[in-house]
């Protein structure tokens, strides 16, 4: 089977992607069998899907040398999360946000401001520094914007927003807790770039599950392109949920990786500290 570019374009309409729509686009080429004109025919699919007032982003990941991916970044380092997305990053009119482990690139209306600033002010600490989910970042904007997350054969493990929400997470209980007696002692605790602590903690959201919830409660929708399946959600309600999902403590959807016992600890400590 060939795929061509009427065909992506068909299966993300199918998806209830529209005109003007703004889309983050997780995505496997290989996925699709045989594609006729490689990554651009996929990406000019998606282009002509949100039309001229739409916006197509990609993101453009680099955690490979995950030790020194700071001090290696520049603008036109390869992004290591498939050829589609090292493609596009390099089209005439293509913006990449400029951050060394979570940047991404976008094309169309509002291509300027998604990407302009990412990390320079509303910094968060985190597990991967304090800047790729700033409060000016890509992810924040495209929070605000409700922006569509596409899966282009690849599974919701893959979604990069459930970072976004932990370290907004982590945001809000350190904000609540900071007159606490325990405050820098639960702060200490966390897992943040650089610490090399076995016994720090740090909320992993398991997305495959969020992603299932709302397949059940038909917040998912889907379509098949060459032998690939597509799948979208909305960013703004899949964050919230995943926000809410740490708040509760709700272990359906946190993620077995890391010290996960520590971090069950912390985050019943801190919603204890928070008075809930």
């Amino acid at each position: 089977m060939t795929v061509t570019k009427e065909d992506i374009k068909k299966s993300v309409l199918e998806l209830g992607i529209k005109e003007g729509d703004s889309v983050i686009v997780h995505s496997s080429l290989k996925s699709l069998g045989y594609v006729e004109g490689g990554p651009d025919a996929v990406i000019d699919g998606f282009l002509e899907a949100v039309g001229k007032d739409g916006t197509l982003i990609f993101p453009t990941l680099c955690q490979n040398d995950w030790e020194h991916v700071y001090e290696n970044w520049h603008i036109d380092v390869p992004s290591d999360v498939g050829l589609i997305t090292n493609v596009f990053r390099k089209r005439e009119g293509a913006l990449r946000s400029n951050q060394a482990t979570h940047s991404v690139a976008a094309m169309g209306k509002d291509a300027k401001y998604i990407t302009e600033t990412h990390g320079v002010t509303g910094k968060r600490i985190g597990i991967f520094g304090d800047t790729p989910f700033a409060a000016d970042s890509p992810w924040e904007k495209m929070y605000k914007m409700n922006t569509k997350m596409v899966f282009l054969g690849v599974e919701a493990l893959y979604a990069t927003m459930r970072h976004y929400a932990e370290y907004v997470f982590v945001e809000n209980c350190l904000e609540k807790t900071k007159n606490h007696p325990d405050y820098e002692e639960m702060k200490n605790k966390l897992s943040v770039y650089g610490k090399h602590d076995p016994n720090s903690a740090w909320p992993h959201i398991k997305s495959v599950n969020v992603y299932n919830k709302f397949k059940e409660e038909g917040n998912v929708t889907e379509s098949r392109c060459g032998e690939a399946t597509l799948r979208c959600i909305e960013a703004k309600p899949y964050v919230d949920f995943c926000i809410k999902a740490m708040e509760d403590v709700d272990e359906r959807y946190l993620w077995e990786i890391g010290n996960y016992e520590e971090t069950i600890k912390w985050l019943k400590r801190i919603k204890e500290m928070k008075g809930n």
